[in-house]
């Protein structure tokens, strides 16, 4: 195996194939590129390639992964276990869930899915919705899963209070509920398998047998269930290779175990530990701001980011008003990046909470920059989606009682909610899905109800003959005009309509494309597919657009030019880590992560004031600001004002109040002076400084200002000239800015200079 194409750490943990290994890979570093050329030289050394597993986060991780080894050993690579966690769980599953007592077409619930159960739940147990949210009892018993324990005994690990006790019940109510459905939720996939492991040893034994070469991928992100399916899988062969960082550990709050990383010596303590240290990402000031800030984090192994790429440019800052104003200022310097021919697709804005996006997309309307906001509504989400979903869900699985309320009147079949709550209440008694009662209703129902659900019946009967019979392509054209979905939207004839319809078409597409790539072409693998795709799935290589995005959906993303908005103590890190040094340390990692998405440029900004959710909040700037070094900062507000306007005492007295300068200290010792004092703003023109004495002449008045010209105003920032009318000391400017609008002003006084491009 040719392995000269890795530098030498890189070499070293792919020549390292037996026992247990920790790659400390740094953002940027190649693990992916080194974790495949390992498995490519495992097969080289004479290892079979179905001895080997490799898990991921992601579905696009994990074709990637796939990818690069296929073009390094071929088609041995097809042999291989490569796949998410759950994706490989599903494959054990259904070969073997039925010892559970479960069927093998189970399907699996999504958020959505489990909320509806919830919310079931909570009706039937008389509790109150709005005093308990379904969601944070989701997200409970997500946790409990992850930590592997059952209602009884979360309940008995918790305070055992009244809240306690009806979240017991619930969570009871829902497993219930999902058994009789033959469902599995996403954490369902890894706690079944780990329960078939245990229940079964002859199942655990085979698995073990057939992986003797387990590669896991952002080992840091790992929660317990994940930790003891690997454990359990190596326990013999102990041929272990774990990569990742523990630098970017930042999904605790979901049930990611940073302790599994950080302990990996203790659990194993003949393990070999290799770091990669070599970025091939960003530049070395970019990469110095990083490990500045991440150097300040106690639980952490220790490594430092380097990179022979050159210094680059200095990290960006500024001090903005109020949102309005940061956002306005961000929508300029994308526009000068596109001047210097950045595509928008290498651009990216990152934030640390959603609802700080509404802003920043006003301002790129108003500037007419494209944008998409990342980590929105799925496609698979969409309601026309889901409601073709659930009929090809039922068909699989009849006994999908979410699946079949949903569609039971989609489209309109004057099926109501009382006749299907008189159903559902049938099927509870004599305990029963609900589609075994579709055949035989409750005699309370009158005929014309009665009619309508036969007439359901014998449709979902004809669509599941037809799945043995139709190829799945055929099959999901046949539901889409069978059941009306797709005619309910032509009748409309709306714009809504006519988008919905090219949702069909596009699903309609997705299953064309998966039954010509796919080994398995069923409905049921369809499906699962569907159900295991992320929002990292979803995102284009290239789009003509800029990213907005969370910072902890930007994990794993990289782009040209990279904004990160709102660092302000309370904002980022959030309110909620002041008083808890562990949740702080993973805000500090979060801020890493977003740092060491930037190839080549960086911005970092924050406001002196600034709404959100409704309230005026004035808080200092991020204490992460405060650990960046001052001489990798351009402060860009205090040079503009410092290099283009006159000192304060210089102004004549008519100057307003409202018009002068914010304080621009924002209390980081150190920062000021040598970060203020290294701003060079390309363009701005020098030596003009606006004064009440100053008596333009028109020709004078044209040279300085005319319509188009971009102009920078101390209170209002970057705008353009809209027109100037009058002459000598009555000449007035219009100019639009991004952030408030169009303004006028007397030339004479205002204090304006003009930027060249």
């Amino acid at each position: 195996m040719d392995l000269t194409a890795l530098n030498p750490m890189q070499r070293k943990a792919a020549e390292t194939l037996e026992g247990p290994v920790l790659i400390l890979a740094g953002a940027g570093s190649g693990k992916t590129r080194t974790l495949t050329y390992r498995i490519a030289n495992l097969i080289s050394h004479g290892v079979q390639p179905w001895h080997i597993l490799a898990l991921t986060f992601t579905n696009k991780a994990a074709r990637e992964m796939r990818e690069r080894v296929e073009k390094l050993v071929g088609a041995d690579a097809q042999d291989m276990w490569i796949g998410t966690f759950h994706s490989i769980c599903v494959r054990i599953l259904r070969r073997d869930i039925e010892k559970l007592g479960y069927q093998r077409s189970f399907t699996i619930y999504d958020d959505d899915d489990q909320l509806r159960v919830i919310k079931d739940g909570l009706k039937a147990l008389n509790m109150d919705e709005n005093r308990i949210s379904p969601k944070e009892i989701r997200n409970k018993i997500s946790d409990a899963k992850n930590k592997m324990l059952t209602p009884d005994e979360w309940f008995r690990d918790s305070a055992r209070d009244y809240q306690c006790q009806q979240l017991h019940d619930v969570y009871s109510y829902y497993e219930e509920r999902l058994r009789a459905a033959n469902a599995l939720d996403f954490d369902d996939l890894l706690l079944r398998t780990l329960q078939l492991f245990v229940d079964h040893p002859p199942v655990l034994d085979y698995y073990r047998s057939r992986f003797q070469y387990v590669h896991v991928d952002e080992y840091q992100d790992t929660n317990p269930a994940q930790y003891t399916f690997v454990r359990l899988l190596t326990q013999e062969s102990r041929n272990l290779c774990v990569v990742g960082d523990d630098d970017q550990s930042i999904y605790g709050w979901r049930g990611a175990d940073i302790r599994n990383i950080l302990d990996f010596e203790q659990d194993f303590p003949d393990a070999q530990v290799i770091k990669l240290e070599q970025n091939y990402r960003s530049t070395s000031n970019i990469l110095d701001a990083a490990n500045q800030v991440i150097a300040h984090n106690a639980g952490r192994k220790e490594k430092a980011l380097w990179t022979d790429a050159g210094e680059g440019e200095k990290i960006h800052l500024y001090s903005a008003g109020d949102e309005r104003e940061e956002a306005a200022w961000i929508c300029e310097r994308v526009r000068r990046l596109r001047q210097m021919e950045v595509p928008y697709s290498q651009i990216a804005v990152l934030y640390r909470m959603h609802a700080q996006s509404r802003v920043i997309e006003e301002m790129f309307t108003r500037a007419g920059i494209p944008y998409k906001i990342f980590g929105g509504t799925r496609f698979y989400d969409r309601k026309e989606i889901r409601d073709v979903l659930a009929y090809l869900r039922v068909i699989v699985n009849p006994a999908d009682d979410v699946s079949l309320t949903r569609i039971i009147n989609t489209p309109k079949r004057s099926i109501g909610d009382s006749t299907v709550a008189v159903l559902q209440e049938h099927a509870r008694q004599e305990e029963l899905p609900l589609y075994s009662v579709l055949n035989d209703p409750p005699e309370s129902l009158s005929s014309r109800p009665r009619k309508c659900i036969a007439d359901f019946a014998l449709l979902l009967m004809k669509l599941t003959a037809m799945k043995d019979v139709l190829s799945l392509s055929e099959l999901v054209e046949t539901v889409l005009k069978d059941t009306g979905l797709r005619a309910q939207f032509e009748i409309e004839g709306s714009d809504e309509a006519k988008t919905r319809l090219e949702n069909l078409d596009e699903f309609a597409g997705a299953a064309k494309e998966f039954e010509n790539q796919s080994q398995e072409k069923t409905l049921e693998a369809f499906l699962e597919n569907v159900a295991l795709v992320t929002d990292l799935d979803q995102q284009e290589d290239a789009p003509q657009y800029v990213t907005l995005m969370t910072l902890h959906s930007a994990k794993g993303l990289e782009y040209d030019a990279v904004f990160m908005a709102g660092l302000e103590e309370g904002i980022f890190p959030s309110m909620r880590t002041a008083m808890d040094e562990k949740k702080l340390e993973e805000e500090r990692r979060l801020c890493y992560v977003g740092i060491t998405r930037a190839r080549q440029r960086l911005y970092l900004s924050f406001a002196r004031r600034r709404m959100i959710f409704n309230q005026i909040t004035h808080n200092p700037p991020s204490p992460f600001l405060k650990e960046i070094p001052s001489r990798l900062l351009i402060d860009e507000w205090a040079e503009a004002t410092r290099k283009n306007f006159a000192p304060e005492p210089q102004r004549p007295a008519s100057f307003s109040r409202k018009d002068r300068p914010r304080n621009l200290s924002f209390g980081t010792p150190g920062m000021a002076a040598g970060a203020r004092g290294a701003l060079n703003i390309p363009g701005v023109q020098k030596g003009f400084v606006p004064s009440a004495a100053a008596s333009l002449s028109d020709s004078a008045m044209n040279r300085l200002f005319k319509p188009g010209d971009r102009v920078f105003h101390r209170k209002f920032g970057e705008g353009t000239v809209q027109a100037v009318k009058g002459s000598g000391a009555d000449a007035r400017v219009m100019i639009a800015f991004t952030a408030y609008g169009t303004k006028e002003f007397s030339l004479s006084i205002a204090p304006i200079v003009k930027i060249e491009d």
